[in-house]
């Protein structure tokens, strides 16, 4: 690669991105309660640091001013780091008991300036020129790395997050409404290939690589605010997420899943707690020998519902299959599953079927593909054995 003429394209792409995080994260310092303000100011902002950086560097701005080209690179390693302290105030702990380990790459990020500042105008041209074509050529490698650094951290913190608590943040994304749960899995793969392409990019060279991947990170930027606008609970409901994700795990992970689970579906099915219209959380969390909060967890970890959904799911399909194989009055069936009233079954059994018990009895195979979904949420072995089941639960 050699000096190319300003790319007016790529400074006007990356500058606005740049500049529109900087705006952004003025907005939010107005808007947010502490502590999660300055997380989240420090987090946009260098995001748009980052970007004004990519902006001068490969619109070509560099070679007419090479000096300023790493001071900001150390910088942009509080990027990792302010992911965690993100997600950590989100799930309510205090950001501040984290590890000063965090910030040992940030303190060792700035060592690389001292040879910065040793070498002439012409020889940060050519370093620079080194780093842009991938030359692994000591000490041309370390600046590479030092580039790539604040990306690797993102993606190291990604990974560290997703993977810790046995698997907390998967369940937070799987406790998520099903319209943010497509957007954050949606932006969790973009920007991993957006990382990816940039790392790739530098390492072999690749200008059109690095350029695609910063041109998506402005993109993305966009993405997100507009988002936020048009969905302005949607950071509630992934801080929901996340706390209860926790609360889950410190809860739960002291007892034995499996057999908690094979004496829940004991209770259901053998001895018919749903059929109880009194049943309430601290009753089934008494006959399990376990706190109502560890019952409530164990439902919401494995079968991703509430209390009163769990069981109003075994009420229906109970109830379907009276519907199907006995002449007993509706009002009868309503009774015999745990309900109170026929308003309240009709209400139910219409929120889980999509249409009235009558209109079920009717015609219960229309109904099959729902019945089996149903089934399935509650039973893991699947719906093959659901005249079993139902036998056992009779």
């Amino acid at each position: 690669m050699t000096m190319q003429e300003f790319s007016f394209f790529d400074f006007s792409i990356l500058g606005f991105g740049g500049l529109f995080c900087i705006v952004w994260a003025a907005g939010l310092s107005l808007q947010l309660p502490n502590p999660i303000k300055w997380i989240a100011v420090s987090f946009v902002g260098t995001s748009g640091i980052r970007l004004i950086w990519e902006a001068y560097t490969l619109s070509n701005a560099v070679f007419s001013f090479p000096e300023i080209y790493s001071l900001p690179i150390p910088f942009l390693y509080f990027v990792g780091p302010s992911i965690l302290l993100y997600y950590e105030t989100l799930s309510g702990n205090n950001v501040w008991n984290l590890k000063y380990k965090h910030l040992i790459p940030i303190g060792i990020s700035f060592l690389p300036l001292l040879y910065w500042f040793s070498l002439s105008s012409e020889q940060r041209i050519l370093l620079i020129l080194s780093i842009l074509n991938g030359n692994w050529e000591f000490p041309n490698s370390i600046f590479i790395l030092w580039v790539l650094g604040p990306k690797i951290s993102i993606l190291v913190y990604a990974i560290f997050i997703g993977s810790r608590k046995s698997g907390e943040g998967a369940l937070a994304i799987s406790l998520l409404p099903e319209k943010v749960k497509v957007f954050s899995i949606t932006l969790l793969i973009y920007i991993l290939l957006m990382i990816l392409t940039d790392i790739i990019g530098y390492m072999s060279g690749k200008r059109y690589l690095y350029q695609i991947s910063a041109w998506s990170h402005s993109f993305a930027v966009i993405y997100v605010y507009l988002y936020s606008k048009l969905n302005p609970y949607s950071m509630l409901e992934i801080s929901g997420a996340i706390k209860t994700a926790r609360y889950s795990q410190s809860k739960i992970n002291r007892i034995n899943h499996q057999i908690a689970l094979d004496k829940l579906k004991h209770l259901m099915s053998n001895e018919a707690y749903y059929a109880d219209e009194d049943l309430r959380l601290s009753s089934l969390a008494e006959a399990m020998k376990m706190s109502p909060h560890q019952l409530s967890e164990l439902i919401n970890a494995h079968f991703q519902m509430s209390f009163i959904h769990f069981v109003n799911s075994y009420r229906i399909i109970m109830a379907c299959k009276m519907l199907e194989e006995e002449e007993r009055t509706i009002l009868s069936i309503a009774y015999a599953v745990g309900f109170n009233s026929k308003s309240a079954f009709n209400r139910v059994f219409r929120e889980f079927m999509s249409d009235s018990p009558s209109t079920y009895r009717k015609n219960p195979s229309f109904f099959e593909q729902v019945k089996k979904h149903l089934i399935k949420k509650i039973q893991p072995e699947g719906a093959d054995t659901y005249i079993r089941k139902s036998q056992v639960i009779d």
